[in-house]
């Protein structure tokens, strides 16, 4: 976040100069959006057994489609520079991932990325297309079944997202379509059902650990908007 405010700041002191903005310079932007995303990453589970040693190990890789709703604010300082923040309240649901299928250690762990934002800087260029550049922060709600009970721990991410994109009024009016294209990458992340590595027990069926990487997608946005103060 503190990279993206240098960089806003930045670019505000180089394109108004010594000249202020004046109030009549700002207009708030509020919008709508139906986004529809490809996402991927890849995960090892590591499976203890109950004396504390691994017994299986597990590396996936995949992706999967998911759509969901977002709606999001800007205040537009001047003609080229918004500062944006948007809020998914949608849930985003990965398929179910199975492990030891078919035996009395079966389980069973999806993960719902909620409560999805992000804070951009939005660089606008004549003729209605623009550039975005955004912190995202997520949580990730770990939704598993195992047979031991044992609960995966449920961990928050953050990363960054980069985008393009075209904005079009409708005639002289203060609303318009927007369209764009984004790639957001995220931070790795770690997380375990709660069992110690030196506290495995037949009871508890000893520790499971998730390690999960090259999360990132592909994102695209329809969006309707209203510019207050245009």
């Amino acid at each position: 976040m503190n990279k993206i405010l240098t960089t806003t700041l930045v670019i505000l002191i180089s394109i108004t100069g010594a000249k202020a903005l004046e109030r009549s310079d700002f207009s708030v932007t509020a919008g709508i959006a139906a986004n529809t995303a490809v996402y991927g990453a890849s995960a090892k589970e590591t499976n203890y057994n109950d004396t504390n040693v691994v017994s299986h190990i597990k590396k996936e890789s995949g992706v999967f489609t998911d759509t969901h709703s977002s709606g999001f604010i800007e205040l537009n300082a001047g003609e080229y520079i918004s500062f944006g923040y948007e809020h998914t309240p949608d849930s985003i649901s990965t398929p179910e991932n199975k492990s030891r299928e078919g035996t009395d250690a079966e389980s069973k762990v999806s993960v719902d990325f909620n409560d999805l934002n992000i804070a951009y800087l939005k660089v606008n260029i004549p003729g209605g297309i623009y550039l975005k550049a955004g912190y995202v922060e997520t949580d990730l709600d770990i939704k598993e079944t195992t047979h031991s009970g044992n609960t995966y721990k449920n961990v928050s991410t953050e990363g960054t997202l980069y985008g393009l994109g075209y904005n079009r009024f409708i005639g002289d009016s203060a609303v318009s379509i927007r369209v764009e294209g984004s790639y957001m990458s995220l931070d790795d992340v770690s997380t375990d059902n709660g069992v110690s590595t030196t506290g495995a027990t037949v009871a508890n069926g000893g520790r499971n650990q998730i390690d999960a990487s090259n999360l990132e997608g592909l994102n695209g946005k329809l969006a309707l908007t209203y510019t207050f103060g245009k």
